[in-house]
């Protein structure tokens, strides 16, 4: 299983540190590969690292010269240079089976709302979640209930993202995936034709880890 991260390049406050490393830690553990925006700081970076400890492959998709402030993790699996932003987005996406919101900033939150309406248009098969780190999202997800409410979201909300706290969650989601669309294994984006510039087939840049 291929997990998508989003998360802060700031590190927050320590205490939610710890949900993170948790679930990464048993994620990697567990046998998942990662993929996620490449970058070297904050929640993101904290995230990069404990999978590497553990053993995991880590893949970077970095934003474009010029178009990110991320500083690029030196040590990852491997690394690709998106086109936009929009496309290193699409990019993460399309790699995943599951894409994990961790505690992070508007980025963040543009991330798994994109992802989240991908989901709700039937135009990705990736499953979304959030992590459950003291209440982070909890504005988040009532506000989509809300939407719900309100008649602005058909699917109830926790049919479009669920809250994850551990690896069992997170499998959880993904079988249940499976026993739906009847398809089990391999990547959700598998399939999908999309190029790192976000458009059908077309090439994108990609290069080797630091040092290899």
């Amino acid at each position: 299983m291929r997990v998508g991260l989003y998360g802060g390049a700031a590190s927050g406050r320590e205490e939610l540190h710890h949900a993170v490393a948790s679930l990464v830690s048993a994620l990697a553990d567990s046998g998942c590969e990662f993929v996620y925006g490449g970058g070297a700081d904050g929640v993101m970076g904290l995230a990069a690292r404990t999978a590497l400890a553990h053993g995991a492959r880590v893949t970077g998709i970095l934003a474009p010269p010029g178009e990110g402030d991320e500083t690029p993790h030196p040590g990852l699996t491997r690394v690709e240079v998106a086109t936009s932003r929009p496309a290193r987005r699409a990019r993460i996406l399309g790699l995943s089976d599951v894409v994990v919101a961790l505690p992070g900033g508007p980025g963040t939150l543009e991330e798994i709302t994109e992802a989240v309406n991908l989901r709700r248009l039937g135009l990705t098969r990736a499953r979304c979640a959030v992590l459950d780190a003291q209440g982070f999202f909890d504005p988040f997800l009532r506000q989509l209930d809300q939407m719900a409410a309100q008649g602005f979201l058909r699917q109830p909300r926790a049919d479009l993202v669920a809250t994850v706290a551990t690896a069992r969650d997170v499998a959880a989601l993904c079988d249940g995936e499976a026993g739906q669309d009847g398809r089990g294994g391999g990547r959700a984006g598998a399939g999908s034709p999309t190029g790192l510039d976000g458009r059908p087939g077309a090439p994108g840049a990609a290069r080797p880890p630091a040092g290899s």
